[in-house]
C-alpha cells in the first residue's frame, strides 16, 4: 500500500511538473521524507537534522554528566570516609595530649622530690663527711660508752664494730686505755650491725653500767649502712632503727 502511495505521489509530482513548466521556479524546495511519505520544506528538514544531531549530543554529553556526577558521589562517600577517620585521629591525638600533659605534670613533681632527695643525700653527705674516723679515748671511757655517742653510732650495742676494727690495740674489750687512738669503722652494712648487736648481746656489760633492754634482731628494721643508723633522727623511737 505504502508502495502505491509512493508511486502514485511521484507520478503526481511528475505531472505538476510538467503542467507548471512554464511557470516560476518556487523559493522554496520540498523534500519527499520516506517514513511517512510526506513532502516538508528543506529549511525545515534541515533544522531537523540540527535538532537530531544536537539532541545526540546532548545525551552524550547528559551520559557524560552522569558518569561524572557517579565519580563525585563515590569522591564525595570517600572524603566523607577520611573526615571521619581523621576525626577518629584528632580525638586519639587529643587523648594522647592529655596523657602527655599528665605524664609531663608527674614528671615535674618527681623532679621536684628528686631535687629535694638529692639536696638531702647532699647533706647527710655533709654530715657523714663531718663524722669521726677514729676517737681519742679519754678516762672513764668504754667500748659501749662510746658506741653510744651521738657522734659514733648512737647504739651502744655497736661496740664491737669498734673492738673488731682495733683488735691489734685492744686485747679485752673491757679494758681500754686514755689517749688510744681508736678506728671508727664507717664503712658498714646492715649485716655488720646485727652481727655486732648479737655479738654484744652474748657479752656481759662494762661494771656499773645498767643495759638498755633490745628486741629481736631482723634485718629489715636495721639500716643499710651505718651512715643511716646515725643519720636518723630521734632514732632511738624509730623503729627502722630500733
Amino acid at each position: 500500500m505504502k508502495k502505491l502511495i509512493a508511486v502514485l505521489s511521484i507520478t503526481l509530482i511528475a505531472g505538476i511538473s510538467n503542467v507548471q513548466a512554464g511557470c516560476p521556479k518556487p523559493v522554496e524546495e520540498y523534500i519527499l521524507y520516506p517514513p511517512d511519505f510526506a513532502f516538508y520544506p528543506e529549511s525545515l528538514f534541515k533544522a531537523y537534522k540540527e535538532a537530531k544531531a544536537e539532541h545526540k549530543e546532548l545525551l552524550s554529553k547528559l551520559e557524560k554528566c552522569k558518569k561524572e556526577l557517579e565519580l563525585l558521589k563515590a569522591k564525595k562517600a570517600e572524603l566523607e570516609e577520611r573526615y571521619s577517620t581523621l576525626n577518629t585521629e584528632i580525638e586519639k591525638l587529643k587523648r594522647e595530649i592529655a596523657e602527655r600533659e599528665s605524664l609531663i605534670a608527674e614528671l615535674q613533681r618527681l623532679e621536684k622530690l628528686s631535687r629535694k632527695k638529692v639536696n638531702k643525700c647532699e647533706e647527710l653527705i655533709r654530715k657523714w663527711e663531718s663524722l669521726p674516723k677514729s676517737y681519742i679515748v679519754k678516762k672513764g671511757d668504754t667500748l659501749w660508752g662510746i658506741a653510744a655517742k651521738d657522734f659514733i653510732y648512737g647504739d651502744p650495742w655497736q661496740w664491737p664494730l669498734i673492738f673488731k676494727a682495733n683488735r691489734d690495740k685492744i686485747k679485752n674489750p673491757h679494758l681500754i686505755f686514755p689517749k688510744q687512738e681508736l678506728e671508727i669503722p664507717r664503712d658498714i652494712n646492715c649485716q655488720d650491725i646485727i652481727e655486732a648487736r648479737r655479738e654484744a648481746l652474748k657479752t656481759p656489760p662494762p661494771p656499773g653500767v645498767k643495759p638498755k633492754k633490745v628486741g629481736p634482731v631482723k634485718a629489715e628494721e636495721v639500716p643499710q649502712t651505718a651512715t643511716d643508723y646515725f643519720l636518723c633522727k630521734e632514732h632511738t623511737m624509730c623503729k627502722k632503727c630500733r
